[in-house]
């Protein structure tokens, strides 16, 4: 770890002087140039170079780097034979500009630039010239002699560096970055041969005299940009630039429209070069824009896909003027066809089933003539005969551009989520059902069938909360078989199983639909009574001891009955021991008879 953070010191400090190295090769060379052509230069790559250092490097660096090529400057002027005066100001100038430049885009884009954005481009072109011109201004005044044709060869010759090399150097670096160094492949076999295109057809035209056919290399440089993007145009115009200038006093075009001299001549290929950067480049950063959101949208589009697959949800879109209808393809597996044109909106409907095909043509025609949106649930049938369940909705879509408007919307593969609901219910009515059951056969005597003392007990309750909220009467008849005992130890327990089964059966059968009977223990049964008084739960006590009495049992069974009303206050404990008591003064009176509770 410690090795790797010495590496990387080591890295940023020789950074700088390489800067400073190339910077000083770059104005070297140009400068040899420029005394081989008349002391005239077309461009200055060292401008373009630092700035493209500038921006790609961190800003900690940064005044590392200026300094380097501020000492390169200032040698290479010494060494031309520039005074130490003005090479002081022609360095200042020179590093004034790329500063700026990198300030202007740092403060407008707040981010690192990308020549494959057009208005990344447009504000590096903004900036470059006002640098330039900064620049320009401050190298005019330095010389002895100030004139306008100077500023504008200082400024023409410093923008085509920067807008020539600052983009291609920033592109390699940013391609290199990401990929590593180009493989063998075609993309690179592809740029090596529109590179070697633009050469030749720049040598071609740049060689004749007068240069007669001076836009090919301008259609060639198109290409390079349609087919290479930002990286293509910079690289081509570079090309050109290159031969251009080796080829100068070949061609000199200029002598028919500036004049002949060395000026003339140079200011006539750096307008050239601008134009053709100026048709190039903005081309190409449109057409990676639209590369780029072609791709974004292809991307989209995959996610949309798979998302939709995983979801089973598919959208449609129908022209309402020409009924032509657009499918995704997870439409086509919900509805279980095959194939990439849909079918007919006629064709569409009828694959829904019979019963719902309604619901989908009304709510299309409702969607339709009120342009609103819809939403409904229907089944498909597949051509296999298997029903799927669907929801579809949707909204108008008025995005046509010619006044016709369509609709559009999403169909839900449903039939899991239907088929869950229906489980759920299923599951819930069973659940129900077994809690009925387990209810009765919790609140149920297993022997007579009749309410067992639990329920009686709960129902008593409720009865007596009942009769105080309604301030009606509530009444109780207690009755137990008359020597039961002796039954049992006459004929056998289930003999006497059989009487209480059959003295359960006549007492609900003699009792009211709303008067509840059950077995309360051994031969012992409760009455429960609502909304009766005494005198009416004399009667109906009557009726079950006569229906008892009368029921042609064998053996013989009769039952002594205790009644009681609830008073004011009284609890249905206080109730129950009452009528026991009546039930006692039954039984002590002769048997086979019922009593009131006093």
């Amino acid at each position: 770890m410690a090795h790797d953070r010495t590496y990387l010191r080591t890295t940023a400090n020789l950074l700088p002087l390489i800067t400073g190295a190339i910077y000083f090769l770059a104005v070297t060379i140009t400068l040899q140039l420029v005394g081989g052509s008349g002391g005239v230069a077309i461009s200055w790559p060292a401008s373009g170079l630092l700035l493209a250092v500038l921006l790609v490097r961190p800003e900690t660096e940064l005044k590392r780097h200026v300094a380097a090529a501020a000492v390169a400057s200032f040698a290479a002027n010494l060494i031309f034979g520039n005074s130490p005066l003005i090479s002081v100001a022609f360095t200042i100038a020179n590093m004034v500009e790329p500063v700026a430049i990198r300030s202007v885009l740092s403060t407008t884009l707040k981010r690192q630039i990308s020549f494959a954005q057009p208005r990344d481009l447009l504000w590096f072109c903004i900036a470059a010239l006002a640098g330039c011109a900064l620049s320009s201004a401050i190298a005019v005044a330095a010389v002895s002699k100030p004139s306008s044709e100077f500023w504008f060869s200082w400024f023409s010759t410093d923008l085509l560096g920067i807008l020539i090399l600052t983009p291609l150097i920033i592109i390699g670096v940013k391609a290199i970055g990401r990929n590593g160094p180009p493989a063998s492949n075609a993309r690179t076999f592809e740029a090596a041969g529109i590179f070697g295109l633009v050469t030749a057809v720049s040598c071609a035209v740049f060689w004749q005299p007068g240069a007669p056919i001076l836009f090919l290399p301008m259609l060639v440089v198109l290409i390079a940009a349609a087919r290479l993007g930002p990286l293509g145009a910079a690289g081509g115009v570079l090309i050109v630039a290159t031969i251009g200038t080796l080829t100068l006093d070949t061609w000199s075009p200029a002598q028919m429209l500036f004049g002949s001299g060395p000026l003339a001549k140079s200011l006539y290929l750096q307008f050239y070069l601008l134009i053709l950067f100026a048709a190039a480049l903005p081309i190409a950063a449109l057409l990676a824009s639209r590369d780029r959101i072609l791709d974004r949208l292809e991307e989209e589009k995959r996610l949309l896909e798979l998302a939709e697959e995983t979801a089973s949800l598919g959208h449609w879109w129908l022209d309402v003027s020409t009924e032509e209808v657009r499918w995704s393809q997870e439409v086509f597996n919900i509805f279980g066809i095959e194939g990439e044109v849909p079918p007919i909106l006629e064709d569409a409907i009828n694959a829904y089933h019979p019963d719902d095909r309604g619901i989908v043509t009304a709510s299309l025609e409702e969607a339709i003539g009120n342009r609103r949106g819809f939403e409904f649930t229907a089944r498909i049938i597949w051509p296999d005969g298997e029903i799927r369940h669907v929801r579809s909705r949707g909204e108008i879509d008025d995005h046509c551009g010619d006044g016709t408007f369509g609709l559009f919307g999403i169909v839900h593969d449903i039939t899991m989520q239907v088929s869950r609901e229906a489980a759920i219910v299923e599951a819930r009515t069973r659940a129900e059902e077994a809690a009925r059951a387990a209810k009765i056969i919790a609140e149920t005597d297993q022997l007579t069938g009749i309410a067992n003392r639990r329920r009686v007990t709960s129902d008593l309750v409720q009865a007596v909360l009942t009769a105080r909220r309604e301030r009606q009467p509530l009444s109780i008849a207690l009755f137990d078989i008359d020597h039961f005992k002796r039954i049992n130890d006459t004929y056998g327990h289930q003999a006497g199983d059989e009487v209480l089964k059959r003295v359960a059966a006549t007492a609900a059968g003699a009792i009211r639909a709303h008067d509840l009977v059950g077995r309360f223990g051994g031969e012992e049964f409760v009455v429960v009574l609502p909304d009766t008084t005494a005198e009416t739960a004399m009667s109906v006590a009557e009726r079950v001891r006569n229906a008892i009495e009368t029921g042609g049992y064998t053996p013989a069974v009769t039952v002594s009955i205790g009644i009681a009303q609830l008073t004011v206050g009284e609890s249905g404990e206080n109730l129950l021991q009452r009528a026991d008591q009546a039930l006692y003064v039954a039984k002590r009176e002769g048997r086979n008879t019922a009593r009131l509770a006093a």
